[in-house]
């Protein structure tokens, strides 16, 4: 087990001093390899860890950021005594680019409009009718409203704010649309079902859609463990260790 004491900094220019951003004191299960022979001829050579999860951040603000990050040792509380010297570190980083984030945001600002329009269309024409909307043109309506919602460009008033809680309204989002399009699939084959059974109300398939709002609840607190926690530390992960320790200070 490795002990790592974090911190993580910001500025917007080259001359202004660092503003902390987070600090945090993490453990990570360190798990290293020999990869060859332990022979004499091999005798110099290095063991390979395998990739730890490090930091995760909602959103990028700010033009510079400065990671600072200890190893420190202890030999009281037996801190980072036993993982031998440590030579080399690699940090890689997973990001979306400028390119992918112009052509995503005009993509969302103008389909948003145009779902919304038709939408609008559609539950007007069914209003139109002599006979009262049925369960499945509610439906559809509702899973246009999930739709609308996940493509709205929301991602603009995060442009120079430190949202960190972006990455969590997106699972909400991508959460409701994906629970909302399960049961439109379950209603859609159930009301054509040539059975001679009364349908048309949403009491009716509540054996189906019970199961599915209960595991979009039960996903929603498995991401709130770790996202959640990521508001306020960053280096939180879930899958870090068998028993996860931190303590942050912003």
């Amino acid at each position: 087990m490795i002990n790592i004491d974090v911190g993580l900094a910001y500025r917007d220019d080259t001359v202004s001093e660092w503003t902390e951003m987070a600090h945090s004191y993490e453990q990570r299960k360190l798990t290293c390899n020999f990869t060859t022979a332990k022979t004499l001829e091999n005798e110099g050579r290095y063991y390979e860890c395998d990739v730890l999860p490090f930091m995760e951040v909602g959103s990028v603000a700010h033009k510079y950021y400065l990671l600072n990050i200890r190893l420190p040792v202890n030999n009281k509380k037996n801190l980072n005594l036993r993982i031998g010297e440590i030579r080399d570190l690699h940090l890689v980083g997973i990001h979306q680019n400028g390119g992918f984030t112009k052509v995503w945001f005009a993509m969302k600002t103008f389909l948003t409009p145009s779902i919304l329009i038709i939408m609008i269309w559609y539950w007007r024409r069914i209003t139109l009718m002599s006979r009262p909307p049925v369960l499945l043109e509610k439906v559809i309506l509702a899973l246009g409203i999930s739709m609308t919602f996940i493509n709205i460009p929301v991602e603009w008033f995060s442009v120079g704010f430190n949202w960190t809680w972006m990455l969590l309204f997106g699972d909400i989002r991508q959460g409701i649309f994906y629970s909302m399009l399960l049961s439109f699939w379950i209603i859609f084959c159930g009301e054509h079902l040539m059975d001679q059974t009364e349908r048309n109300r949403f009491s009716v398939y509540w054996k189906q859609v019970g199961p599915i709002v209960f595991g979009s609840f039960c996903l929603f607190i498995f991401d709130m463990c770790e996202r959640g926690v990521q508001l306020t530390n960053p280096f939180y992960s879930i899958w870090a260790s068998d028993e996860p320790v931190y303590q942050h200070t912003v």
